[in-house]
């Protein structure tokens, strides 16, 4: 492996990871109800994970819900969401799919989550976690589809050397 790409990625995460802990603990949040919030979270565990692939976006999604006010639910939820988006990322790059749709994969973690808030019993405060991800979803589809018409080479500089991959055939 390329000791460049392999630092490039530890900086993606790096900064994508602290900031979004640094948003839940400086609580920089908007309430949703008594438990859930919106914040920016979402939009650096999707922007981290779509540029740097799926490890990067399941660190960052740990580092994302380490400050929350239950954290079980949104280690979990940040997590698996970081790590399908980054998995998703790199399969649309590969196949020249739009890379800004792995962003729609967040709603994996919100299944995620959904699956905890029964398990905690917190179904009251679904609604909360049903409009963020409506707020949130669309909005890292943008975001990520602007950051890569403005450029376009991020991607392959984070993980493809600089290139596109070469399919094996």
């Amino acid at each position: 492996m390329d000791t460049k790409k392999i630092l490039y990625q530890v900086i993606i995460t790096l900064i994508f990871g602290v900031l979004a802990y640094v948003t839940r603990a400086l609580d920089l949040i908007t309430p949703l109800g008594n438990i859930f919030v919106l914040d920016l979270r979402d939009f650096f565990v999707a922007i981290g994970a779509a540029i740097g692939g799926p490890v990067p976006g399941l660190v960052i999604g740990i580092m994302a819900g380490l400050p929350a006010k239950i954290p079980a639910i949104d280690v979990a939820a940040f997590s698996v969401a970081g790590l399908t988006v980054g998995w998703f990322s790199t399969y649309f790059y590969r196949r020249g799919i739009n890379v800004a749709y792995s962003a729609a994969f967040m709603l994996a973690g919100y299944g995620v989550a959904l699956i905890m808030v029964h398990y905690y019993n917190l179904w009251q405060f679904s609604t909360g976690l049903v409009a963020r991800a409506i707020i949130c979803t669309p909005i890292n589809i943008f975001i990520l589809h602007n950051l890569l018409m403005a450029y376009p080479k991020i991607l392959a500089i984070a993980r493809y050397n600089g290139e596109r991959e070469k399919r094996k055939e």
